[in-house]
């Protein structure tokens, strides 16, 4: 369906004419092979999305919140009647299981059928004032120009619906920028916007790498919303703080866990601890790389998950009897496989699972061991891969601290 695409930047409502090379190569994560070509945005591309999103501020906050909310609810509509051309897309871009793209786009539809929502409701406060002869009220306004730098593994609900919806339905315009390894189901996100009637210059596409980021965060915007990494949410925060007007909102990366106690139903955590770990092939911020488990119900825990981590199947996206598809790219394939032999090479840690990895494309079985806790690189940072640490803990406190 989408094989050869060729996406576009979206500036003040029109698809711009990519005049060089489009320099961004997406690979399916499938195969390895070339599924798609976008636009690498440059500073003046930016600054051009920048000046529309700008111009057309005025126009939209004037606007009733009414008003403004009804786009999302055709935007809600389109989403529903192209649900599985949108989980299509994602599935091919991420390598996501099937059924959780479709779940995906749910998530985009009832985050949209909200932000319409919204816009009947209260937005403004009436407070206590000292001064019997007075009353005081707090009424929010638009903030001005938002970038969004949207991550890959959520890549239709993320950027252009938890963060776009609500900053459109407060008068705010957009300026989108979607992470390079997963343009596409944004571009269609976009699409979908367009075809509501959203007036040109309130939300705008910017296409592009880390650098094109860069540029957004440091053009004439005045907030930035973020989800990614620990050290590019850190750039972000220190752009905004050398600022006199830019906030911004930063969700990151972790080192997830789940504790089990040991009162817990085993079966409940463990399949529970399957899902939290291996969804995705654990590249959530959410996924739990270290599961920390009681020491008097450890050893029947660990047997119990590692039966069910050697029974999950991986390969092809849209056969639903797979559990978990590949990696996103090369790049992350060798960084999970590099922290895997770094257990391996330990003799502190106790494989229970091997991993296995499977080509064509960027596949990674899940590795399982047992450790305790400790200074080690793959025990404090994020792996984001389908990599699992079982450790011990003795009491409380003592989870609390492992946490």
């Amino acid at each position: 369906m989408f094989k050869d695409y060729r996406g576009r930047n979206f500036v003040n409502g029109l698809w711009l004419v990519q005049a060089t090379d489009w320099g961004l190569v997406k690979r399916d994560p499938c195969t390895g092979e070339e599924m798609a070509r976008f636009p690498l945005s440059a500073s003046d591309d930016v600054e051009d999305a920048c000046v529309a999103a700008r111009s057309a501020l005025n126009s939209w906050k004037s606007l009733s919140r009414i008003n403004r909310a009804e786009y999302l609810l055709r935007v809600a509509n389109i989403l529903a009647r192209d649900l599985n051309q949108f989980a299509t897309a994602i599935s091919l871009e991420t390598g996501k299981n099937y059924n959780e793209s479709v779940a995906e786009v749910n998530e985009a539809i009832h985050m949209a059928q909200y932000a319409f929502g919204t816009g009947r409701m209260p937005h403004g406060e009436a407070l206590s004032s000292e001064i019997p002869e007075k009353d005081a009220y707090m009424l929010r306004k638009p903030k001005g120009v938002v970038a969004i730098i949207s991550p890959w593994n959520f890549p239709l609900a993320i950027g252009a619906f938890w963060c776009a919806a609500p900053a459109l339905v407060e008068g705010n315009t957009v300026v989108l920028k979607p992470s390079e390894d997963a343009p596409l189901s944004t571009e269609l996100a976009v699409k979908a916007y367009e075809e509501a009637g959203i007036p040109a210059g309130v939300i705008n596409l910017i296409h592009g790498d880390g650098n094109t980021g860069d540029f957004l965060a440091r053009d004439d915007v005045d907030h930035i919303c973020f989800t990614g990494s620990a050290e590019v949410g850190q750039h972000i925060r220190r752009v905004c703080a050398n600022s006199w007007h830019k906030t911004c909102s930063c969700e990151m990366g972790s080192k997830s866990a789940v504790i089990v106690f040991d009162d817990a139903n085993l079966e409940l955590a463990v399949s529970s601890s399957i899902a939290s770990a291996f969804k995705l092939s654990g590249q959530r911020c959410v996924s739990a790389g270290r599961l920390i488990v009681h020491r008097s119900v450890y050893d029947e825990f660990s047997d119990l998950f590692t039966l069910h981590a050697q029974q999950i199947k991986v390969g092809d996206v849209h056969d639903t009897n797979n559990y978990m598809g590949p990696l996103i790219n090369r790049e992350q394939f060798n960084r999970v496989r590099n922290y895997n032999n770094m257990v391996a090479a330990d003799p502190e840690a106790k494989i229970l699972v091997e991993p296995n990895y499977l080509s064509p494309g960027y596949f990674v079985t899940p590795i399982v061991y047992q450790t305790e806790w400790r200074d080690a690189p793959y025990l404090k940072q994020e792996v984001f891969g389908p990599h699992v640490a079982i450790i011990p803990f003795d009491t409380t406190d003592d989870a609390i601290r492992i946490y």
